[in-house]
């Protein structure tokens, strides 16, 4: 590799100095062993002598000007300038004073050579490896490093104030600083350009979908819950009234809102901003309940009248039909099978009317002796369980079409909701006296008299809402009588977490709970019509 020019001017301009200062001693020490009449003599042979070394130090820098082709071509060339420094007077100083003068410029023999080679050869030094590879035995050339940037600092260094100082002492000085940083504190691992990168655990969850990756196996703790409260979920919609339904998508980030104002709102679930998507406005129609299919592609929209919507979310479509079917019975609180086969809707005077939830084809009415308030599906869609407004439970086998069992929910007064979980396992009710009763649904099934497993009395008025997790470990429940009046269930030791909610919560008066599929994120609506969202960190998934 070529010298720098400024670099071959500051060696010919030390050279000089010190040939300078060699030529001074001689010519003292010649003058002093010789008579007067042999100093012209002298002075003569002084002049070959430094004429010669002038020659020879040209060779010297010529020597290292040359192609530094690999290690081993510059181990040969550092010995051929030591042999070449070995055959002159400089490398064998004849006084002290000549002695401390080649120190302090030099800095010995070996430093000498050793920085004008180092410092060319990491200024355009090409690192070309090789790597191996045990499939392919591919071969792969390293591109040539750059600097990144350029600090105009480096030039305006307080150690070389004078501007007669060239750029060999400079970088000189620098990688000198370099070692001594190194040797103290150490290369940072940041810093080693060679260094194997670690895959990033943000970089494997944003190549997932969110609700696929399976989420924490840990069970949950009691006591306290994680939670972390993000943007409402109506944030920019906020015309919905009081929230009578929350639906989230089963696959997508989407929840649906709905009010009794009319209007339904379609939002984009992220925590940050929830995006409105659509708005939904039906005239002349209080939404008292909304449910979304299995699929995620249709929701229908119930109420007081004689007639529902049906808005399907993949075309935008939006048609009203006319209930089929004798009787002056309205969609005001219905349900949705997760087979997806059927849809039943409570009427007047404890009748229960099945449908069929493609055609909308009446099946058969249930008749019970109370009027139904609240009723589910078991997850593998063969029981119907409804509550009343008296004290019974009655359970509907679907394929066999009759009762198999009623029971007398203990401690009811007047029944209000009820609810299964979503692996098959428990059974909870609540009444307008702010009970909740837990059963196992395998005892409510067969036995005349169950008694349940746990008992929730931390509410004092009427439950109105209550949700299952997707783990079924959680469980919410909520009255709307008073202002946060909600509490969060921790199923397997049958108690409530004492951090939720918290105090001066300002989530208003709870009309519905509702948790995403994964369990992820918990939406808390309101008679004030907004609709809280918190994020459940137990659960990494949607």
């Amino acid at each position: 590799m070529p010298i720098d020019s400024s670099d071959d001017e500051a060696i010919n301009q030390l050279l000089d100095s010190y040939r300078a200062e060699i030529g001074i001693d001689q010519k003292d020490s010649g003058q002093g062993d010789s008579s007067e009449d042999d100093s012209d003599g002298a002075e003569d042979v002084a002049d070959v002598k430094q004429e010669e070394e002038v020659g020879e130090g040209k060779e010297t820098v010529e020597a290292l000007k040359k192609d530094e082709d690999s290690e081993d071509e510059t181990e040969d060339r550092k010995d051929d300038v030591f042999n070449q420094l070995d055959e002159q007077s400089i490398d064998k100083p004849k006084s002290d004073k000549e002695k401390e003068l080649m120190s302090l410029v030099f800095g010995g023999r070996a430093e000498m050579v050793s920085n004008l080679m180092k410092v060319e050869k990491e200024e355009e030094e090409e690192d070309e490896e090789e790597e191996e590879y045990s499939d392919g035995q591919q071969k792969r050339k390293k591109r040539k490093r750059t600097a990144a940037w350029e600090d105009s600092d480096d030039e305006r260094d307080n150690d070389f104030p004078q501007k007669g100082k060239g750029k060999l002492e400079m970088r000189a000085t620098v990688n000198r600083r370099r070692k001594n940083f190194e040797k103290i504190v150490g290369q940072p691992k940041w810093a080693d350009l060679d260094r194997e990168r670690e895959v990033d655990s943000d970089d494997e969850i944003l190549k997932t979908v969110g609700h696929v990756v399976k989420g924490s196996t840990v069970d949950l703790p009691k006591g306290n819950i994680e939670l972390k409260r993000l943007k409402n979920l109506n944030r920019e919609t906020k015309n919905e009234g009081q929230i009578t339904a929350i639906n989230f998508h089963p696959t997508s980030m989407v929840a649906v809102m709905a009010g009794m104002n009319g209007f339904a709102s379609i939002v984009a679930v992220d925590g940050t901003k929830n995006e409105k998507l659509h708005t939904i406005g039906l005239k002349k129609f209080k939404i008292a309940c909304c449910r979304m299919t299995p699929d995620g592609n249709e929701v229908l929209f119930g109420s007081f009248r004689k007639f529902y919507h049906v808005y399907n979310l993949i075309s935008g479509q939006s048609d009203t039909l006319q209930l089929r079917g004798e009787g002056a019975w309205t969609m005001k609180n219905f349900e949705l099978s997760k087979c997806g086969k059927y849809l039943t809707v409570t009427g007047g005077f404890g009748e229960i009317h099945l449908l069929d939830a493609r055609s909308k084809e009446l099946l058969i009415t249930i008749q019970q002796k109370h009027a139904c308030p609240s009723l589910c599906f078991t997850p593998d869609s063969k029981y119907l369980i409804s509550h009343s407004t008296d004290n019974e439970v009655s359970i509907y086998h679907l394929e066999k079409r009759r009762f198999v069992n009623i029971f007398v929910d203990e401690g009811c007064v007047n029944g209000s909701f009820i609810t299964v979980c979503p692996n098959n396992r428990y059974l909870a009710t609540g009444n307008r006296q702010g009970i909740v009763n837990i059963y196992f649904l395998e005892k409510v099934l067969h036995e005349k008299y169950p008694t349940p497993e746990k008992t929730v009395s931390n509410l004092t008025t009427s439950v109105g809402s209550m949700a299952f997790n997707v783990t079924s470990e959680l469980l919410a429940i909520a009255s709307a009588e008073v202002p946060d009046a909600v509490k969060l269930v921790h199923m397997k030791s049958g108690t409530v977490f004492r951090n939720f909610p918290m105090i001066k919560a300002g989530l208003g008066n709870v009309t519905r709970v509702q948790f995403s599929p994964g369990g992820g994120y918990l939406a808390i609506g309101s008679r004030e019509g907004v609709v809280s969202l918190f994020r459940v960190k137990h659960y990494q998934n949607y």
